[in-house]
């Protein structure tokens, strides 16, 4: 259905779901949340009968819109028939986080369990097929409001001509690993400036940082090789129809070696007219380089 583009925005509860559809609302995003699945299924009919004058259709779906968890697959399958241009959003946390935020906002989890940590184990374990089936995930654990709004206008927002957003995002294996990642990188086996007195309250922002991370042969044949590698993979992406690629580097603290990776990554693709490339670096949006 060409020039309809519709945004599923599903996920754990707790995991803000409302923010981002707020975001996606002003975007010119037609909102509709709760959704109930045959609700939901109404609309979608509605958009192949062009009954619906907008051009950009929301639906906040949570695992209160389905009496049947496999009704979520039939939503994938009228889009399909449809012929709906569509984006599955799976909104993520961690379970200690989501637990904080329940107690915080003294909200009843919508599954019914013997404790609150049990409900959101349950609610895991019951939508991890939705989750699968994801055209992008986003781990809210320690974002902020605000950056997930920008997080969702940067990654829905794809300009005319390009074909993918690929984000780029540096971390720190000391604080685990992403769990919204397609691909990640580990650059650990690199020299680390952290050794370095003069460079360990720097990041690699600094180009001194930069320089010493990449002046190694080994720095610079596995920057090439990872390269060469995405250069490969990126349009076979393109081709299999994936409109999100998110990939990590990885290093210790995520403050020099895999900041200075990022950064050429995205220097380096940002030259790519068929894409829209992002970053960020997560450590620092978490407070953990000071």
């Amino acid at each position: 259905m060409k020039g309809i583009e519709v945004v599923i925005v599903t996920g754990m509860s707790g995991a803000g779901k409302t923010v981002a559809l707020n975001a996606l609302e002003d975007m010119d995003y037609f909102v509709v949340d709760n959704v109930p699945y045959l609700v939901g299924s109404r609309l979608l009919k509605s958009v192949k009968k062009r009954e619906l004058n907008e051009k950009k259709l929301a639906l906040g779906m949570d695992i209160r819109s389905f009496e049947d968890i496999n009704e979520f697959d039939k939503v994938i399958e009228k889009m399909k028939e449809y012929g709906v241009t569509y984006t599955v959003i799976f909104l993520d946390a961690e379970d200690n986080v989501i637990l904080n935020r329940y107690n915080l906002s003294r909200r009843k989890h919508p599954v019914s369990e013997k404790t609150l940590l049990k409900s959101i184990e349950r609610e895991r374990e019951l939508i991890s097929d939705i989750r699968a089936q994801a055209d992008l995930i986003i781990d809210t654990s320690y974002t902020r409001p605000v950056t997930l709004r920008r997080n969702i206008e940067e990654v829905i927002s794809l300009e005319e001509g390009k074909e993918i957003v690929v984000h780029f995002q540096s971390f720190g294996f000391k604080y685990g690993s992403p769990s919204d990642l397609d691909m990640m990188f580990d650059v650990r086996c690199l020299p680390n400036p952290y050794y370095i007195e003069e460079l360990r309250p720097k990041t690699g922002n600094d180009q001194v940082v930069r320089d010493y991370v990449m002046k190694p042969e080994v720095s610079k044949e596995y920057y090439n090789r990872m390269v060469d590698m995405l250069e490969f993979l990126i349009p076979n992406f393109i081709i299999e129809g994936k409109n999100h690629l998110s990939i990590g580097v990885g290093c210790s603290g995520g403050k020099h070696r895999s900041v200075t990776f990022i950064n050429y990554l995205f220097e380096r693709f940002s030259k790519n007219s068929r894409l829209k490339v992002i970053k960020s670096h997560r450590e620092e949006e978490r407070g953990n380089w000071d």
